[in-house]
């Protein structure tokens, strides 16, 4: 039960620091899982961010994943609980009121206040999974490949993630 709520509680305060997306709480959500408490190793923690980035649902999703890595079904739905219940609950209280608020001089403040806020802890995340899945040249080139294929809008992202896999474990095997 201890180990059940450590997951809960680590879970819990690491989604209110998902400011600017769930990407801004990658590098703690990785510290955690993988450094700290050793829930996963790093492979398997970039490999389930991608399998969350594919499925339909939050982008997320990884903390389901984590969390049944760590204590099968129950922590599954714990962590996963604790990841989206409490945001859900403070983004529908604050969107309630949002509306008066936002012609406040304060409000205004905030929202530009947490732009760069949010854009830094995107480009962590970005940071660490990169610092995980890339660690060659084939590596390397597929990140970069992919990055210049999705910027152009033409193709989409997940088809081009896909994509990429597929180039990579044909060139791995």
């Amino acid at each position: 039960m201890a180990a059940l709520a450590l997951l809960t509680w680590t879970f819990l305060w690491l989604s209110l620091l998902c400011i600017g997306g769930g990407l801004g709480v990658v590098p703690e959500l990785e510290r955690q899982s993988v450094a700290i408490h050793h829930w996963l190793t790093a492979r398997e923690f970039v490999d389930g961010y991608t399998l969350s980035q594919l499925t339909p649902g939050p982008n997320m999703l990884i903390a389901v994943f984590v969390g049944y890595r760590a204590h099968g079904l129950p922590g599954g739905l714990l962590a996963g609980l604790a990841m989206f219940l409490p945001t859900s609950i403070l983004a529908v209280v604050i969107s309630h009121h949002w509306r008066r608020w936002r012609a406040r001089p304060w409000a205004a403040l905030v929202e530009r206040s947490l732009l760069p806020v949010g854009v830094g802890l995107m480009a962590g995340g970005v940071y660490t999974l990169a610092r995980a899945a890339i660690h060659d040249g084939v590596t390397a080139g597929l990140a970069l490949a992919t990055a210049l294929v999705v910027a152009t809008d033409r193709v989409p992202p997940v088809a081009a993630v896909l994509a990429a896999g597929g180039v990579g474990w044909m060139l791995s095997h």
